[in-house]
């Protein structure tokens, strides 16, 4: 993996005292400043910051005691969010201050790019000379104290002896160093594979082989199946399979420059990733980061190509077929989510290769689930439910969706808005000083209940928590009136799933009568 070695000398110590460090890419300046401090001797529980002064950039800790977002301007960066790289190859020195009352200067030299280190985690090749006391009054106040301890004589001898004494100080052991350094890899966050998965149990990584349908893994010692899943992981078939189902935000992750990424810890958007087994996530304060590691944006350049990548949205938007129809009807024969899809692509999908699409496709990226040739809504998968469902939905027809609903709903979560809705929306914007957005979700939420099901007063317990003048309108008869009399209009125009899709004043399809579109000819579901 790459790396850079660093020569790290505190200024003005003669002789020099000095550290040669190797220091993997990708970490932010907070984690650099640990491996510093452990590099160097010091204890740690100083500020510090990082000066770039040929570029006047500074990268600082965040601090109450420095007032960090008050003075940060343009050239002041947060450590917590800032990655080396991109100053270790622009400049090939920087300063590194610890201890802002001692004012340790350390000059870093970036001797070396590395593209071949072995470790995820820092290590200190040589060094000269013992580490400086803390709180000593900084390089000049420590060669001060060398000088009385020298000569007992000196009449701060005795006391200068007794407060060095008290100091947590250790000669300098370039083996316990490399291994406090390599327990540091936890905070480093940019692992090669290999360690990701060394990480797991082997029952979990046997979880890892069956997700990707792997065949074979059972004979294998712990090592081993990490080393076959490797192989496996980053091969075209079985990368480019379980890689189409990624999110947007993978993708992103996947084809930009960083291997990191901070988010709050209930924060799901990359989970696919590591579910598949090719991201690490470390726990970070309150937050998450995952890491992604090299060999793994390597393997997806190379496999993924643009051809592949015409075929993922081609297979995105298939199943956004299959997410609107559950929604729409409750349940539904495959086969009209098809007629459906050939109706606006022109694309014809064999049986087979459809069922063996929709049991690949991972249950968070669907509503439904899959009974023979049914898709169901998973809010009715559960058998009562569904008979339930079946009985009212007797005897009515399929509604017929437009593109245009289709899109919406599979998009943006919720049916185009018909003229009582657009009324609603007014009622809150105009009564109810909501913002044209706060209204717009609100309209979308009541639409959602009254598709799926749901009654007036699940309606109104929703209002009375996000409707922010909802006690005023219940309390004015006039107006308590007029939002009653509106959900109700909105209640008539809504499609719902007991009516399989239909609403109460529409007709079987959004077609008009010139469309001439006959889509499960000879057939009524």
């Amino acid at each position: 993996m790459k790396a850079y070695q660093l020569k790290v000398q505190i200024k003005n110590s003669h002789p020099p005292i000095w550290r040669r460090v190797i220091v993997p890419s990708g970490i932010t300046f907070q984690y650099l400043s640990e491996i510093l401090n452990v590099t160097m001797g010091w204890i740690g529980y100083h500020l510090h910051s990082f000066e770039f002064f040929h570029s006047g950039i500074s990268v600082e800790m965040k601090s109450d005691e420095l007032n960090f977002f008050d003075a940060m301007d343009n050239k002041s960066l947060d450590e917590q969010e800032t990655v080396i790289d991109t100053f270790l190859e622009k400049e090939n020195t920087f300063t590194y201050i610890y201890d802002f009352g001692d004012f340790w200067e350390h000059k870093v030299t970036v001797e070396k790019v590395l593209y071949d280190y072995e470790y995820s985690y820092a290590q200190v090749l040589k060094y000269k000379g013992e580490t400086p006391y803390e709180d000593c009054g900084g390089i000049y106040g420590y060669y001060e104290m060398q000088d009385i301890l020298s000569n007992p004589k000196h009449p701060q001898y005795k006391q200068t002896k007794e407060w060095v004494e008290e100091q947590i100080i250790q000669k300098y052991d370039l083996e316990s160093i490399n291994e406090v350094l390599s327990e540091l890899k936890g905070m480093n966050f940019d692992a090669t594979l290999k360690e990701i998965l060394t990480e797991y149990s082997k029952p979990e990584l046997v979880e890892i082989a069956k997700i990707h349908h792997l065949s074979g893994y059972s004979k294998y010692k712990k090592s081993d199946l990490v080393e076959f899943l490797i192989k496996e992981l980053l091969s075209k078939e079985v990368m480019c399979r379980y890689f189409r189902f990624l999110n947007e935000d993978e993708i992103q992750f996947l084809e930009g420059d960083e291997r990191t990424r901070k988010v709050f810890l209930q924060d799901t958007r990359y989970v696919y990733l590591l579910e598949g087994g090719y991201a690490g996530v470390y726990a970070d304060w309150e937050d998450s980061v995952f890491c992604l590691p090299e060999e793994v944006k390597a393997a997806y350049r190379e496999n993924c190509t643009e051809e592949w990548k015409k075929e993922l949205r081609e297979e995105e938007r298939f199943l956004m077929y299959f997410n609107v129809a559950a929604e729409l009807y409750g349940n539904c024969p495959v086969e009209n989510v098809v007629e459906l899809y050939k109706r606006d692509t022109g694309i014809e999908k064999d049986e087979f290769s459809v069922l063996a699409f929709l049991k690949d496709v991972p249950k968070n990226k669907k509503c439904f689930v899959l009974q023979g040739n049914q898709i169901v809504l998973s809010l009715y998968k559960e058998k009562n439910e569904y008979n339930r469902l079946l009985r009212e939905q007797q005897g009515e027809d399929f509604y017929i969706p437009s593109q245009e609903e289709i899109e919406c709903l599979g998009k943006k979560g919720y049916l185009p808005f018909g003229k009582n809705m657009e009324q609603l929306k007014a009622f809150f914007i105009k009564e109810g000083k909501e913002e044209k957005e706060d209204a717009e979700l609100l309209c979308r939420t009541i639409q959602f209940i009254i598709r799926i099901g749901g009654t007036m007063e699940e309606i109104l317990d929703m209002l009375e928590n996000a409707f922010l003048e909802y006690d005023k309108v219940m309390e004015d008869n006039r107006l308590r009136g007029k939002l009653f009399f509106k959900i109700e209009n909105v209640w008539k125009e809504t499609n719902t799933v007991v009516m399989r899709g239909n609403a109460e004043k529409s007709e079987t399809s959004a077609q008009t009568a010139n469309d001439k579109i006959i889509l499960f000819p000879g057939k009524k579901y």
